[in-house]
């Protein structure tokens, strides 16, 4: 630890109370896919349609995040995009209670997924400054904070569902708490990072053989995470049979579990190797998700399969907690780019994987059924297994 720096510095908890706000907002959406599929009367293949809007969007961001952060700082790029993702977030909420049309769905995914990749790449560049700072790995305490707000979001979620609250007011709750939170937090956030005019090519902008792998990894595990958190209360409504507040058991377990694992993985990191946790994460989220989605073969019902599916997601909502950190922790410290150039690199490849995983899910699922589809990602998350985030 770098001398004078202070655990509970103001830095520090401005960028992760940002965290916690991207969080709290995701779970609002996430949790709410399968009451916009029951909404708008959508088939698997019309909801994935719908949810396509967002990698198109990712990929519009995609055309000028970086330079955008080069040249104005992540701090003041994270508060634009901030602001940006919040009014975005409010016309979701506003659909949601108007029962907009299908077109003005696509356009609302869309740009939730434009801006919310800029805040994302923006907050991780953030951490980044900070984790440097401390100089050693505290890459996951940050996403610790973003899956304590998805916790919460997610109990709201559980406890709104109970009580009939629509989904529109979950939304606009959610909207509130989060610009509060900036409001507080903002002036905190640390600065510096803005590249001068004339280092704009000093510096090779290409990703080498190492940061392709790890954008190739960020899309698979950040693929897998959006699957999950898009499609879980989906399966468990539609192939396990669950109805009311058992619909949300799925979900809350792959955030809790997400908690504990971001908690303690920095530790295990910095004691072990980033490759060894990287792989034995990997292998416990593709076990995970195979408990989960053979659950409804193994002859039981009721209770017991709820019981046994939960378990699955849980263990693999701890393994894939601490993938992506891992991944934001080294491209930080790429050696062919900027921070911002290579964590855009890294986000943008990674939120291109979330947006497209789910409606690739649900063309499979309309194909054969959405336990094959499902697995699918189970299995990708092997291919992580060959990637070794140590490496230069």
């Amino acid at each position: 630890m770098t001398g004078g720096w202070n655990l509970w510095s103001r830095d520090r908890i401005a960028v992760a109370v940002h965290f916690a706000m991207l969080g709290l907002v995701c779970s609002a959406w996430a949790s709410s896919i399968d009451d916009l599929k029951a909404l708008l009367g959508a088939t698997d293949t019309q909801l994935g349609m719908l949810l396509f809007s967002g990698p198109v969007g990712n990929l519009v961001s995609f055309a000028f995040a970086g330079r955008l952060i080069r040249r104005l700082g992540s701090r003041r790029s994270l508060r634009i995009a901030c602001l940006c993702y919040l009014a975005g977030a409010f016309l979701l909420a506003c659909d949601f209670m108007f029962r907009a049309p299908f077109a003005l769905w696509c356009f609302s995914v869309a740009w939730f997924g434009m801006t919310g990749n800029i805040f994302n790449i923006s907050v991780n560049t953030q951490a980044g400054i900070v984790e440097k700072r401390a100089g050693r790995q505290i890459m996951n305490t940050f996403h610790a904070m973003f899956s304590v707000a998805m916790l919460a979001g997610s109990i709201l979620t559980l406890a709104a569902s109970v009580l009939s609250v629509p989904v529109s007011w979950r939304f606009f709750l959610s909207v509130l708490l989060a610009a509060a939170a900036h409001l507080v937090s903002v002036h905190a956030l640390p600065g510096g990072d803005a590249e001068p005019r004339t280092s704009a090519g000093s510096r090779r902008l290409r990703p080498d053989r190492s940061l392709l792998a790890l954008g190739l990894a960020a899309m698979v595990i950040m693929g897998c995470e959006g699957s999950i958190g898009d499609w879980v209360c989906v399966y468990y409504r539609d192939s396990l049979g669950a109805v009311g507040g058992s619909v949300k058991w799925g979900f809350c377990a792959v955030m809790s579990m997400m908690v504990v694992g971001r908690l303690v993985t920095d530790g295990l990191v910095n004691r072990f190797s980033a490759r060894t946790v990287f792989h034995v994460y990997s292998v416990l989220t593709a076990s995970g998700l195979g408990i989960a989605l053979s659950s409804p073969y193994m002859g039981i019902g009721g209770t017991a399969l709820l019981a046994v599916a939960t378990a699955g997601y849980g263990i693999a909502g701890y393994g894939i907690s601490g993938l992506v950190p891992i991944l934001y922790s080294k491209g930080n410290r790429a050696k062919c780019m900027p921070p911002a150039s290579a964590l855009t690199f890294i986000g943008s490849m990674g939120f291109l994987g979330y947006f497209l995983g789910p409606p690739l899910i649900g063309r499979v699922a309309d194909l054969a059924s959405l336990s094959a589809a499902l697995g699918i990602f189970a299995a990708l998350m092997l291919f992580c297994l060959f990637i070794d985030p140590d490496s230069e």
